[in-house]
């Protein structure tokens, strides 16, 4: 079953909000930030809803962490200046919802992400034993890196993955970063006309995302 984590430091509001959302998925809620911290590093989550101004640990900070670990986040705050919007989506988060909002609103944002992801993965099949990804028009033959780092991003599509987390994951003894870019550089070339792309996020890495050109 999907996992959301929720983090609203606000009892009635998450109360409110857990209404709506046991509903349809598995949902863990805390309103607080370190409890928060720890439930990210220790526990799955596919999606983090998650307030800003929150004691202890920020949700700065939190989405921060969620971005490392390649966790989908949706932004949940009061802080509604043009300043703090654009200041957290630089945080690489999916949406940034302002309050008060429509808890009903929210679930349709949510359903809809969560819609789009899946029809991704039945478009696109990655077949890592075989090492070949399967598309409406083809089969693409990767090589064993190629695999595991496709393996990787299409796990949360449309999410930044940092180089050196990339690097980690992957290569683990490999040190310099060039060797991210070199894979993604070759992999690009292979996804040509496939229908999903490898953007650049300035600063931060790679995402996956679908190619707007191709039809």
């Amino acid at each position: 079953m999907t996992r959301i984590l929720l983090v609203e430091d606000d009892e009635m509001m998450r109360e409110i909000m857990l209404l709506y959302l046991d509903k349809k998925y598995d949902v863990s809620s805390t309103g607080s930030g370190a409890e928060a911290a720890r439930f990210i590093k220790e526990e799955h989550f596919d999606l983090i809803l998650l307030d800003l101004m929150l004691p202890e640990i920020s949700g700065e900070t939190l989405a921060q962490i969620a971005n490392i670990k390649n966790i989908p986040v949706m932004i949940m705050t009061a802080k509604n200046s043009e300043e703090d919007i654009l200041s957290g989506l630089k945080l690489g988060v999916i949406d940034y919802i302002t309050k008060p909002f429509s808890p009903k609103i929210l679930m349709m944002k949510i359903d809809n992400f969560f819609e789009r992801a899946f029809k991704k993965e039945e478009e696109f099949r990655l077949l890592t034993t075989e090492r070949t990804l399967t598309t409406k028009n083809e089969k693409i033959y990767l090589t064993p890196v190629e695999t595991k780092l496709l393996d990787v991003m299409m796990k949360d599509p449309g999410i930044p993955h940092r180089r050196d987390e990339l690097l980690r994951e992957i290569w683990e003894d490999e040190r310099s970063e060039r060797i991210v870019d070199a894979t993604v550089k070759n992999l690009r070339k292979k996804l040509e006309g496939s229908g999903i792309r490898i953007k650049t996020v300035m600063g931060i890495g790679y995402a996956l995302e679908r190619d707007e050109t191709f039809n």
